[in-house]
């Protein structure tokens, strides 16, 4: 991917939790070490992402001492670019129309790209965290950028890489109809084997092992999500509070699991506030039915509603990464754990 010009947007995408950020900036990493300048950008439907490009894309540059005043120029584009633009904190703003903020959004990522190759750099490979919440100007400005860089006589070096929910399947050709040309890349849950070595390998460069019953209770536990992996290993090593050459056993997984289960209803709490009267109806209907995959027509029966009355809140809980399409009419949560919490909640005292 980073060793072409353009190209289709390269995206990762899955439900919250599943460590796609993370995923992310090792890429980015990645990128670094191989040579190339790098820039990070968060999508926002509240702020021009043409500013915050620039911003982020003069921080880079000025971070890299190599460049020095070779980079005078390029950087006096970028903060003319905040400048006119309006960025938070710039002396002057403006109202400018779309078609300039589309243009300064390809120029910076060509000149940035075109500056880093011709001064010791392979190109710039750009990262967009939750692309979904971008604007639609700023995902069609990508979008067609990558598209003019692919089409160019003598190729421009820049590579996008994104990361978001689900959702992104559907934001990406809103955006532009050829960005169905899109390599996504689905991030899921952690295999056995994944969680296992998540585990045992940082504690091994510590001289600490996992006894092979205290990981079988940890892949139990974690049910393969990222998230629940993590606070699974952070609370039993404070349990177990070993020492170079100990050993974890299952026991101190036993330890843990109440506060892991703490933690991870603070995250359910913070979904369930997030939600709608009407999505809260329908996520305690489907959890109602159970921890696995759910029909469609399930959740609307117990709802005593019809299949179409149901079509509103399940979008907008799949666009919120509550929910997720399991197969064809049929529904699971995206995160292991949740229905059970949302049933134990509906208990009457």
């Amino acid at each position: 991917m980073l060793n072409r010009s353009g190209g289709p947007l390269l995206a990762f995408y899955g439900s919250r939790g599943l460590g796609k950020t993370s995923l992310l900036r090792e890429a980015q990493r990645q990128a670094q070490a191989a040579g190339f300048l790098t820039a990070w950008v968060t999508g926002r439907d509240d702020v021009s992402l043409a500013p915050e490009l620039a911003r982020w894309l003069g921080e880079e540059i000025r971070r890299e001492k190599a460049f020095g005043d070779r980079a005078k120029g390029l950087l006096h584009n970028l903060d003319r670019v905040q400048v006119e633009l309006g960025v938070p904190g710039a002396r002057v703003g403006f109202e400018v129309a779309s078609s300039r903020e589309s243009a300064a959004i390809e120029e910076a990522l060509e000149d940035a790209g075109r500056f880093a190759r011709n001064h010791d750099k392979h190109g710039l490979a750009l990262f967009v965290d939750e692309f979904q919440e971008a604007r639609l100007g700023d995902r069609r400005s990508l979008l067609i950028a990558l598209q003019h860089f692919d089409g160019a006589p003598a190729g421009c070096p820049v590579a996008i890489i994104a990361a978001g929910l689900p959702s992104m399947h559907a934001a990406v050709p809103e955006a532009a109809t050829f960005g169905e040309r899109t390599d996504f890349i689905e991030v899921g849950l952690l295999t056995d084997v994944a969680v296992a070595e998540a585990l045992r390998l940082p504690a091994k460069r510590l001289d600490v092992e996992w006894s092979d019953d205290a990981i079988g209770a940890a892949i139990e536990q974690a049910a393969g999500y990222p998230h629940r992996v993590q606070l699974i290993g952070d609370m039993t090593w404070q349990a177990a509070r070993p020492s170079q050459g100990d050993l974890i056993a299952a026991g101190h997984v036993q330890q843990a699991a109440d506060l892991v289960d703490q933690r991870m209803a603070g995250l359910y709490r913070s979904r369930l506030a997030k939600l709608t009267p009407e999505q809260r109806r329908f996520v305690d209907a489907m959890a109602a039915l159970g921890d696995d995959d759910v029909a469609r027509a399930e959740i609307a029966s117990r709802l005593a509603v019809s299949t179409e009355a149901v079509s509103r809140p399940r979008q907008e809980l799949v666009d919120r990464g509550v929910i997720e399409p399991a197969g064809h009419g049929r529904l699971r949560f995206t995160v292991p754990g949740f229905a059970r919490y949302v049933r134990d909640l509906n208990v009457p005292e």
